[in-house]
């Protein structure tokens, strides 16, 4: 089978011809139809999960995916021959990625979530959606969004962005968002009522929203990987409010903070997290922003280009 894979970690990434991997007793076979990029696959690769989780050589990358369940291993109730699933597949050992023709997964993974696609949901959709909205909708919750509250979302028009922003306004609250000026209108399409060009030599993200936002927001939701940023845009915040980062940027001292709350995010529950956003999509209350589409082949110069930001998300036609 065709596959992106590494022969060890901190290799780049290269199309692979690979044995088509068979189920173990609790474990499924997909044959893949669409996947999607996502920052972990980058780390990953990088060897960030080295000493964290086990690991297989070849290590086929990808995380998130969507196909048809092939066969199925002993045990095995909870899916069957022919059902179209997707989902997070990540769980130990890492290597047996979606960034492949096939894979095995466990049926209920470790590390990740599974779930049958909902009818009208296709497979290129149902893709898009795991890690990235699945953490947009457990860091919204941790904010609490509502009526009348106001929400900064740096990293906006990333992939966990375009989800928390379209799921922030669902609820009612204010967004303010970090767009380059060539994505404000679509970012406001998508819920945004404010947005900050966060490339702007004059003034700070920070700066920028005091001019608008002269008493602060409610919240800060951070996608991005910047500590001193995160610290100042954390100082926009209401006392009592909420400022987080998926990143995991927080500092202790930001952390012990008794004016506002601080959050290093982490994700639990992933399968109700993946089951709400999924609902969400398939209902037609929110979108997937697919901006590209590619082929299984030029899958390493896209991981490449990631560390540089992405607009929306980027799926993968197997």
């Amino acid at each position: 089978m065709r596959a992106i894979a590494l022969h060890k970690t901190g290799d780049i990434p290269e199309l692979m011809d690979l044995p088509v991997p068979r189920p173990a007793a609790g474990e499924i076979m997909v044959r893949l139809e669409a996947a999607s990029l996502n920052p972990i696959d980058v780390g990953i690769a990088a060897g960030y999960f080295e000493g964290r989780m086990p690991h297989v050589y070849p290590l086929v990358l990808g995380v998130d995916g969507a196909g048809r369940v092939t066969e199925v291993g002993e045990g095995v109730s909870a899916f069957e021959p022919g059902d179209l699933v997707h989902g997070q597949f990540l769980s130990a050992p890492l290597g047996r990625g979606t960034f492949a023709e096939y894979t095995v997964v466990s049926a209920f993974p470790d590390g990740g979530a599974l779930l049958r696609v909902p009818d009208g949901v296709s497979a290129e959709l149902a893709a898009a959606l795991p890690t990235a909205g699945m953490t947009a909708i457990g860091a919204l919750d941790t904010i609490d969004p509502g009526p009348g509250r106001s929400i900064l979302i740096v990293g906006a028009t990333g992939g966990v962005g375009v989800f928390a922003v379209q799921l922030a306004a669902m609820h009612g609250a204010e967004v303010i968002a970090t767009a380059r000026p060539e994505a404000d209108a679509w970012i406001r399409g998508l819920g945004a009522t404010h947005t900050v060009d966060y490339t702007a030599a004059s003034a700070s993200v920070a700066e920028q929203v005091r001019m608008t936002h002269p008493d602060g927001v409610d919240a800060v939701l951070d996608l991005t990987r910047d500590p001193a940023q995160f610290a100042a845009n954390a100082g926009l915040v209401h006392d009592g409010g909420t400022a987080l980062s998926v990143a995991i940027v927080a500092t202790p001292e930001l952390l012990a903070s008794e004016r506002i709350t601080v959050v290093n995010f982490m994700m639990h529950n992933k399968p109700d997290l993946l089951a709400r956003i999924t609902a969400e999509v398939a209902s037609g209350r929110i979108t997937a922003p697919i901006q590209r589409t590619i082929t299984l082949d030029q899958v390493p110069a896209a991981l490449a280009a990631t560390a540089s930001g992405v607009r929306g998300k980027t799926t993968i036609r197997i």
